[in-house]
């Protein structure tokens, strides 16, 4: 496994040797990318909340909502929700004006993460690009958004393409207890295809009605216990790189 560089839209690419859709970097004209190792993350002194992301904490219960750096090989971000079903994080990138991702051409864009749960069954998650959340939060439901989804009670885990509240959902995955995913999606200009683990699964064409190509997008993450106890989520890495050029 090497890295390796290729010219799209008119910017530099760094993608994987072996997985090739998985991309690493981007330089050139007009490229929006975050590209987080978890390794440092800079945290408002009075709330302890990431200063690159927009929160919305829940914490219901006799605990807190907590989402900071942890011990790990490499760098990993642990949240850890407080003791009430449905306590947790909602984080959305950047401040108020976070929404830099639109899919309304043939401008390409990769999203991957690697990922794990405590509780596969008793917990929420959401991972992926949305449109800018006005309700309480992102699972409770967006109009527009291409991401990753697990609802509690299931261990299922489903990619989502919506548009204008028209989603379209696949099952890709089965999650277990603390046991690492990586969860990918990478759109070409024509079509968007998951990748769970390095493999690729059904693909959703640019023409389909639940295409996201009407809205400004921006990079989220959502993670809720299902249950009246503390879950945890950690992420070893997450990357969104988005080519307007």
């Amino acid at each position: 496994m090497s890295t390796l560089t290729k010219t799209v839209n008119n910017a530099l690419v760094y993608y994987d040797s072996t997985y090739s859709h998985r991309w690493y970097d981007a330089k050139g004209p007009s490229v929006a990318k975050y590209l987080q190792e978890f390794v440092n993350l800079a945290y408002d002194n009075a709330t302890g909340d990431p200063l690159e992301w927009v929160a919305k904490v829940t914490e219901t219960g006799s605990g807190n909502s907590t989402a900071v750096l942890t011990d790990a090989t490499g760098g990993a971000l642990l949240i850890t929700t407080d003791d009430l079903e449905n306590d947790g994080w909602q984080m959305q990138l950047g401040g108020t004006a976070g929404e830099n991702v639109k899919l309304d051409g043939a401008y390409h864009t990769y999203f991957g993460v690697q990922f794990k749960v405590s509780d596969a069954t008793q917990s929420d998650l959401l991972l992926g690009l949305c449109i800018t959340d006005t309700g309480p939060d992102c699972l409770g439901g967006v109009t527009d958004g291409m991401y990753f989804r697990k609802v509690d009670g299931s261990t299922s885990l489903a990619f989502v393409t919506e548009k204008n509240s028209t989603e379209g959902s696949t099952t890709v995955d089965t999650l277990a207890n603390n046991t690492v995913v990586t969860a990918e999606f990478l759109y070409d200009g024509i079509r968007v295809t998951p990748f769970i683990d390095g493999s690729a699964l059904a693909t959703t064409l640019a023409s389909a009605a639940t295409f996201p190509n009407d809205e400004d997008l921006r990079l989220t993450v959502e993670f809720l216990t299902g249950a009246d106890a503390a879950k945890t989520m950690t992420i070893n890495w997450l990357r969104m790189v988005h080519l307007r050029g």
